[in-house]
């Protein structure tokens, strides 16, 4: 019943992209799940629903250049549940108002279907270091009433690195904004090798001013090994 957001009082909504930094946040949260299972009742356990924004017409993830498909194909193999938001580019709603609402709809299908009540506890991001990106998050979805929570805020490049590697899940350039001198390409595996030969050229080595995005291909590998799930517990 790992994150099966039904069966939990409390539920994380991760919003997620479908690249790296999202599927490392995931392997965050089940160390987190695993260690409160060990450590705490049940009652400190949680669900987890993944919140995906994409472009109504193209059907893309916004600077990933990912087809929603290709999340749910992610979400389907980790069986973990997926709400898509579709964002419609004449539309002159707020963001925020949009993400209220698709909250609303994961609240309302957590009340139908939890017996025992529960609801969402925390709003769950995958950035790694950038000030402004997490300053805005705190002031505009700060608004909405939920905790924030940040996993990976400030982890070191070689921990996030191992993790990655620890998964055996191979990501692949989907987007790249730097210079094509720079030698970089999409469909170029992100790995070690690469992000050491990126560092010494000047780009941040995870990509994290956006000069690249990548996608997980989780399906490459077992459930169990991309999410990192304890033997025991499988």
């Amino acid at each position: 019943s790992l994150f099966q957001h039904w069966k939990h009082d409390k539920t994380k909504v991760l919003f997620f992209s479908g690249g790296k930094d999202s599927f490392l946040t995931i392997r965050a949260l089940v160390k987190q799940y695993f260690k409160d299972d060990q450590t705490s009742s049940n009652s400190s356990l949680f669900g987890l629903v993944l919140l995906t924004t994409f472009d109504s017409s193209s059907r893309m993830i916004a600077h990933q250049n990912v087809h929603i498909e290709n999340v749910v194909r992610q979400c389907k193999h980790l069986n973990i549940s997926l709400l898509g938001v579709p964002m419609h580019r004449a539309s002159k709603e707020p963001y925020v108002n949009k993400i209220r609402k698709a909250l609303d709809v994961i609240k309302k299908d957590i009340s139908t279907n939890n017996s025992s009540g529960g609801d969402i506890s925390a709003l769950v991001f995958g950035d790694l270091h950038l000030d402004h990106i997490k300053s805005w998050r705190d002031e505009q979805l700060g608004t909405l009433g939920y905790d924030l929570e940040y996993p990976l805020w400030k982890a070191n490049y070689n921990d996030l690195m191992m993790d990655l590697e620890a998964s055996s899940v191979p990501c692949a350039l989907s987007a790249v904004t730097v210079d094509s001198s720079n030698g970089i390409s999409v469909g170029d595996m992100f790995n070690r090798e690469f992000s050491e030969t990126v560092t010494r050229k000047g780009i941040d080595g995870f990509g994290e001013q956006g000069e690249f995005h990548s996608l997980a291909q989780v399906w490459e590998v077992s459930r169990q090994k991309a999410l990192g799930i304890p033997d025991s517990s499988s």
